[in-house]
């Protein structure tokens, strides 16, 4: 598998490079290079601005989707196949913070195409799509990330995206939803809403779920997609910045109370996986990759975000012969990744 993947990053870094170069010769003019892209590849618009975009007003209603596609950010429909599960999950994929970087992060874009050449059912973002919320800015987005990736991205939205809440809602739809696929539970939640937490309808929304969806389906396991790292505890955040998310310290007393009341007992018959993005900024990617699990229970967090720096990677998620989800890191630079066990707390404590 690694031998396929550097393959892969050589073939998808080939691409990556032309997409680069083509975006460096102006990058010190950066006001007017997505203009001149737009002009030459995006269709123009017949109506007003307005009129593309209309105004509305935020909708939190909560979904459980019968068809998920209609939710991804590139509209791109889930498909049946009898093939084992396997997705890709990637945080915080503006990259560097500041504005004299590119955004979206440069190691991603030397690399998109490694991204179908997974062959994955979709792929999931975990929040701070774009470094500033605007019209140009998400119409980047959609060029360069969105566009090129032939299956379903869905994103659990970070503070970055969703300053603008409704122009972010208007382009890509509800912020909270949950849907199943080949047998696994998956829960897309915004963690903005209540700033750094999960209010408590949101919580209501997981667990009724999961009791309603046991009860009908054949369910195989529970996956949570967030931005902010709720799962740390106080022992677990010190001052140090590679063992700290981007923001804030990723304590969240309740959502540890819901850890305790609801999901460590699901956990006892069906496996929980968390999921959080709002990591890896920095110049050593603090947190990223990040794996914690406690011998107690069946729920297994994980956390990854990109930095466009040395050490950036995203995350393989694959299911195996007894429906255990493996996850397995891959280097978006060609440097070689351990087993995402070997990431946990007491590495970045080495750090």
């Amino acid at each position: 598998m690694k031998k396929s993947i550097k393959i892969s990053l050589i073939t998808g870094g080939l691409i990556g490079l032309i997409t680069i170069s083509f975006l460096a010769g102006a990058f010190f003019y950066r006001a007017g290079l997505l203009s001149r892209i737009k002009s030459r590849l995006l269709p123009q618009p017949t109506k007003s601005s307005a009129e593309l975009t209309p105004e509305i007003k935020p909708d939190f209603d909560f979904e459980f989707l019968d068809n998920p596609g209609f939710a991804a950010m590139n509209s791109a429909p889930l498909e049946d196949n009898e093939e084992s599960l396997k997705f890709l999950v990637a945080g915080h994929i503006y990259g560097k913070p500041g504005d004299d970087e590119f955004h979206p992060s440069p190691s991603l874009l030397r690399n998109i195409s490694l991204l179908d050449m997974q062959n994955p059912d979709f792929v999931v973002l975990l929040g701070d799509t774009v470094w500033k919320p605007s019209e140009d800015n998400f119409d980047l987005l959609d060029l360069l990330i969105l566009d090129p990736v032939e299956v379903p991205v869905f994103n659990a939205v970070g503070n970055h995206d969703v300053t603008k809440r409704e122009l972010y809602q208007s382009r890509y739809g509800n912020t909270i939803y949950s849907f199943t696929y080949k047998n696994q539970l998956f829960f897309i939640l915004d963690t903005t809403l209540n700033y750094y937490d999960l209010n408590p309808d949101q919580l209501s929304f997981v667990k009724i779920t999961i009791e309603n969806q046991i009860q009908t389906s054949d369910i195989n396991g529970i996956n949570i997609f967030m931005h902010h790292v709720l799962f740390l505890d106080e022992a677990e955040v010190v001052g140090k910045q590679l063992l700290k998310p981007n923001e804030g310290d990723g304590i969240s007393a309740s959502f540890h109370d819901f850890l305790r009341s609801t999901l460590y007992p699901i956990s006892q018959s069906i496996p929980v996986y968390i999921y959080a993005g709002d990591v890896g900024a920095f110049s050593k990617g603090n947190l990223s990759p990040l794996y914690k699990k406690s011998p107690a229970n069946g729920v297994t967090f994980v956390a990854t975000g990109l930095g466009n720096h040395q050490f950036d990677s995203i995350l393989l998620v694959e299911e195996d012969l007894n429906h255990q989800l493996t996850i397995s890191p891959f280097s978006l630079t060609g440097k070689e990744m351990n087993p995402i066990e070997y990431y946990d707390f007491q590495y970045w404590l080495s750090k």
